[in-house]
């Protein structure tokens, strides 16, 4: 185990002294609350304004690494900046979070986003785990939170899904993963118990709708039965980054019930998605892909980002390195140890940014930067850290 030993040290190394310093020094807004998130290469401010699923990751990204890594005060204080704003100024009532808000507090968009609400329910579960509470007001505001989530995701005619667009005709994997994950956290300060049953929904949806044996491939957008529409691009919409990270996802909950045959289903699509979504030829993992093979066509977050298929993003990097960290350290197959190193090379090589610290958001095709910004609207320090920070104890496991 030299070697997974290895590559836990050095992956604490790059987060205590390449990711952390970064946002140490500049996201906590100390004049209006919360943490300013959207930087140039160098780190020089580029938007005021607040987008509130952001404010739940970083929320949860300080939490988590007071839970996880170290005990350190300043981070349990930095994540408390984050839960008081999200507590007081973020939410909009009723169990539901804005989406946007300007740096004063004034609410520019209201409760468009289911995605709002979990990854403030997340950061709000992470930051509660880490002060140990088990009542009183932010408890039960916390409860409040996941009853309002539950019914919602449960609801397939709930409508407020950006940056997916409600369809009569297709349910998006995006959703249930995202739920999944938060869920998973909130089972710490809430309970299994409490948790199981939308655990288990999103799992059997993720299994049952999007995860297709017959076609060796994870979609994205099904029918609502789990139906394949092979004839409309959304239909053949295939996105690696988003297939890995889903997958772990699985194996972790899994693995924390001891479900093997749970296990064993993601470690098979995750090696179909890993020979899918490899770039052969330049390394790293392409943005999205055809199932057909035909020339992909953009989506939801793809199209308003004005992302090419060929483009290799941070944060799909990040969640398939800590995909095949789980799968190698579950199964013991050296496939996923071998593709892990293959992307920790190109990540290290062409993601990093030594000079200034943090990764680039996205590059180009053959590893030259194409957008060089460290946060935005789209960024913070939440993939690329939960990844790292999950390296490292699995590595060191």
């Amino acid at each position: 185990m030299l070697k997974t030993k290895e590559y836990a040290s050095f992956y604490r190394k790059h987060l205590l002294e390449g990711l952390v310093p970064f946002w140490d020094a500049r996201c906590i807004d100390r004049q209006f609350g919360g943490y300013q998130l959207n930087f140039d290469r160098t780190g020089e401010p580029t938007d005021p304004d607040k987008y509130i699923w952001f404010q739940g990751r970083q929320t949860f990204f300080y939490a988590f690494l007071y839970n996880e890594i170290e005990q350190r005060r300043e981070w349990l204080q930095n994540s408390k900046w984050g839960f008081e704003y999200l507590k007081n100024k973020a939410y909009a009532g009723s169990g539901r979070f804005n989406y946007h808000m300007s740096r004063e507090g004034d609410v520019k968009e209201g409760t468009i986003s289911i995605h709002s609400d979990c990854f403030a329910l997340q950061g709000i579960s992470e930051y509660l785990r880490a002060t140990g509470e088990k009542d009183g007001e932010n408890f039960e505001f916390l409860n409040e939170c996941y009853d309002v989530l539950e019914k919602n995701v449960m609801d397939p005619y709930f409508k407020e899904i950006y940056e997916n667009t409600w369809s009569e005709k297709y349910i998006w994997h995006d959703l249930y993963l995202t739920t999944m994950s938060t869920v998973d956290a909130a089972s710490a300060t809430l309970g299994f118990d409490r948790t199981k049953k939308l655990l288990d929904y999103c799992l059997e949806k993720i299994f049952n709708c999007f995860v297709k044996d017959e076609h060796r491939l994870v979609f994205e957008a099904v029918g609502w039965e789990g139906q394949v529409y092979f004839e409309e691009p959304h239909g053949r919409f295939i996105n690696p980054g988003h297939a890995l990270e889903s997958m772990w996802f699985c194996m972790n909950v899994a693995r924390k019930r001891g479900d093997k045959e749970t296990i064993e289903k993601a470690l098979e699509a995750v090696k179909w998605m890993a020979d899918l979504g490899f770039d052969k030829e330049y390394g790293g993992v392409f943005s999205y892909l055809d199932a057909r093979g035909e020339e992909p066509v953009a989506i939801d977050w793809f199209k308003e980002t004005d992302s090419l298929w060929d483009d290799k993003v941070w944060w799909a990097h990040s969640e398939s390195l800590c995909s095949f960290a789980m799968a190698y350290t579950l199964s013991g197959d050296e496939y996923y140890m071998e593709r892990f190193e293959e992307l920790h090379e190109f990540c290290m090589k062409y993601f990093y940014d030594p000079e200034y610290g943090e990764w680039y958001d996205t590059l180009h095709r053959d590893g030259s930067v194409k957008i060089a910004d460290k946060g935005s609207m789209w960024k913070c320090a939440y993939h690329l850290g939960r990844a790292v920070i999950l390296i490292i104890k699995l590595f060191d496991e």
